[in-house]
């Protein structure tokens, strides 16, 4: 599925291996107090209409789920999703995801080995998280191809929107570049009763770099992915749904010409305001820029700012993450000194005209997973999960 590591520079050798050795960890969290192996540091975590914090916990052969009703200061006795043991995977760059819709069901998304590897399982609870349905298979190819990385969104009518990275046309596209593959979709409608209509969305998407998906602000969905263009080039395209619901072909957004023959593992972020701009971030080892950057667009990438640089170089930044809430955007990432990583962040209160200085928010000394923003429609919080400190999180 993904092409290894070759005829790579030292340089960039290193700095992709150090990437990667920081994102693989196994933790417990200390703020549930509960005694679980959680896998990789990969806790999902979303508020519900309510104001509820749901939390997604993938352990060996289980994914639990409990909740807060303060934010994360104290948790729900956590319940198991699959009432049959599976053995579960997650990845930082693979997590599970959780979602609840305007409704108030709760949707969740999980990838599990069964009788072939990489395959993706739906679940959801209509009372309040007390029971979870028989987890399902998302895709209609699951004995015959790989699927993973999963992107889940729920529009403002209940509809579900499932992503995800399939190999199945692998064998059949010859002139697909190596290390590439499709991603596919299927909508959930809010009765249930349909099944999952796989729908070829794309092909020529990195293997090995997990999308971004948003909704814009007229309740379509938006995605943000890191495409493989010719000669290897990695760069990244926005790809649109039409009023009449078909997609527009993927849009090139960045142009770093990053020549690779290897797996970045590093996906995008994306988050679009209530007047459509769209808030871009992602990293690059490219010919033109190399790092991490923010940018913005207005029209859906026919134009964008100019690449905003984040992060001190010297301390391998990583991993941005970006939220935006009425006239306010937040960006977070990693930084890694050598000894322990840091959280950083930047906040903008004018749709990201300007920016303040970045400030620290968390650091560990072990093993952890990326950082993640979310929001309850009032703030800003931000999610992280280290070995040394559990799972946190706080109001930003």
């Amino acid at each position: 599925m993904l092409k290894k590591i070759k005829h790579l520079t030292q340089p960039l050798f290193y700095s992709l291996i150090s990437l990667l050795a920081l994102s693989s960890c196994q933790t417990t969290n200390n703020t549930s107090k509960n005694t679980y192996e959680i896998l990789r540091s990969t806790v999902s975590v979303n508020f519900a209409p309510d104001g509820r914090l749901w939390r997604l916990i993938p352990t060996k052969q289980a994914v639990y789920v409990d909740y807060s009703n303060d934010n994360g200061k104290s948790y729900s006795k956590p319940i198991a999703i699959n009432s049959l043991k599976q053995k579960i995977s997650a990845w930082p760059e693979n997590p599970p995801a959780i979602e609840i819709s305007p409704s108030g069901r709760i949707h969740v998304l999980y990838y599990a080995d069964e009788q072939q590897k990489s395959t993706s399982f739906f679940s959801y609870s209509a009372d309040n998280g007390k029971t979870f349905s028989t987890p399902t298979l998302i895709s209609d190819h699951a004995q015959t191809a790989m699927h993973y990385m999963d992107k889940m969104l729920i529009d403002k009518n209940d509809n579900t929107y499932l992503f995800w990275h399939d190999t199945r046309h692998n064998h059949l596209d010859k002139e697909q570049a190596a290390g590439t593959l499709s991603l596919y979709y299927s909508i959930k409608t809010p009765s249930y009763d349909s099944a999952f209509s796989n729908q070829l969305l794309s092909n020529g998407v990195c293997s090995c770099c997990r999308t971004a998906t948003a909704f814009d602000a007229d309740n379509k969905p938006v995605i943000l992915a890191r495409m493989v263009y010719d000669d290897g080039i990695r760069d990244h395209a926005l790809i649109r749904m039409n009023e009449d619901n078909s997609w527009l072909p993927p849009h090139r957004v960045t142009y770093d010409n990053w020549q690779v023959e290897a797996c970045p593992e590093h996906g995008p972020a994306l988050a679009i305001d209530n007047q459509n701009r769209a808030h871009l971030t992602w990293f690059t080892l490219g010919n033109t820029r190399h790092g991490i950057f923010y940018a913005q667009t207005d029209d859906f990438g026919k134009t964008l700012s100019s690449p905003i640089s984040l992060g001190d170089d010297n301390h391998l930044p990583s991993h941005p993450d970006v939220i935006t809430l009425n006239q306010r955007v937040v960006i977070v990432w990693k930084e890694f000194d050598g000894e322990q990583t840091s959280l950083h962040i930047k906040e903008s209160f004018n749709r990201g005209e300007s920016w303040t200085d970045k400030s620290a928010v968390f650091t560990s000394k072990s093993k952890n997973s990326h950082p993640k923003l979310i929001t309850n429609n009032t703030d800003i919080f931000l999610s992280w999960t280290s070995q040394d400190k559990g799972h946190q999180i706080v109001k930003l």
